[in-house]
């Protein structure tokens, strides 16, 4: 079977509602469109980040777009989890047809799952979004990344929320949820938000360029444990 039959075969056991970035066969067209893609926020500032001789997971990593990145430059090693068992059978069977070793993949909810061993850097690329909010998990999320990252995490996100005309709920009801959370004009900040939630034990350093929308376009924010 060709290289790129055994990527159809992939792409048709995972299923094309379960990949969230772009997919290509070898010869470069496209196999599956995914959900996100790079023009929606993901900085270059992220592609130039140092990963050299670190340990690194990537925290919903679905077919592993970010940790085969992670890996491919400099990564010592890199463990992607995810939920979705079919997700991770398919990103253990693409690292097998790319020829990446150094990495592996776990079936893991890592919000409410403890972690079995920590890893230098932690990485939540573009996870967090109106769905997990509104549902609740957001500080479960985080704390789960912060679990398991011993000195640094990575993470992408939108940084403000309209909390009614995105989040499709009232303010006191988000205020449940989020007692500590501050809302502006009916406006929140999530940048704000997480950078509260770790003030005490990590320093941020905001990575991402001006771009022209913050409702649309994500951020890259970067912490080094103190």
């Amino acid at each position: 079977m060709s290289r790129n039959a055994e990527l159809k075969m992939i792409v048709e056991e995972v299923g094309t509602e379960l990949i969230w970035r772009p997919l290509y066969d070898f010869e470069n067209h496209s196999l599956a469109g995914g959900v996100g893609h790079d023009i929606d926020g993901i900085d270059p500032e992220f592609t130039d980040l140092d990963f050299r001789g670190k340990s690194v997971c990537d925290l919903g990593c679905n077919l592993g777009h970010f940790t085969f990145h992670a890996r491919r430059n400099g990564a010592r090693e890199v463990v992607g989890y995810d939920m979705e068992p079919k997700v991770i059978a398919g990103a253990r069977k693409l690292a097998d047809l790319y020829g990446i070793d150094g990495v592996d993949f776990k079936v893991c909810n890592f919000a409410y799952e403890e972690p079995e061993r920590t890893y230098d850097m932690g990485m939540l690329i573009d996870i967090l979004g109106k769905i997990n909010i509104a549902q609740g998990h957001l500080v479960t999320i985080l704390r789960g990344l912060e679990k398991r990252s011993d000195s640094e995490m990575l993470l992408t996100f939108r940084p403000v929320y309209f909390v009614e005309r995105h989040l499709k709920m009232d303010e006191s009801r988000f205020l449940e949820l989020y007692p500590q959370a501050r809302i502006e004009n009916g406006l929140f900040s999530l940048l704000d938000f997480v950078q509260d939630l770790f003030a005490e034990n990590w320093d941020m350093t905001y990575l991402s360029k001006e771009l022209p929308d913050d409702e649309q376009y994500k951020r890259t924010v970067f912490f080094v444990r103190k």
